[in-house]
Order: C-alpha cells, then structure tokens, then sequence
C-alpha cells in the first residue's frame, strides 16, 4: 500500500532572511496542515481510526507589500 498525505497547498514557505519565513501566515498554515495530516495518517494506519482531521480556516499571503 502506498500513501500520500496531501496539505492545503505546496508545502513551502517563504522569506528572503532566517527567521523571516515565519511571519508567511499562509505558507506557516500550510506547514501546520501538512503535519496535523501526516500525524493522523499514522495513527490512522496503526489503530485503524476513522474521520478526517481538523481543518484551520484558509489564510492568504499577498506578496506585494
């Protein structure tokens, strides 16, 4: 069996300095999705749990500032 664990989006992020990255709110959202979705795939393929997990409310990034 092969499994794939998707996110909201592509699973990147932006900034041009260290740290910078994390002032992207949509970008961070993604990352926070695709690791709540990898999680309950894993319990999910261990115990055999049902449902889907949480959703967060979409953010967008607006590059032009």
């Amino acid at each position: 069996m092969e499994v794939l664990v998707s996110s909201q989006y592509w699973n990147m992020a932006y900034g041009q300095t260290p740290g910078q990255v994390t002032q992207d709110e949509e970008g961070m959202q993604t990352m926070r999705t695709l690791g709540r979705n990898m999680a309950w795939m894993i319990r999910k393929l261990n115990d055999g749990e049902e449902g889907h997990p949480e959703l967060e409310s979409p953010l967008r990034t607006n590059f032009i500032k």
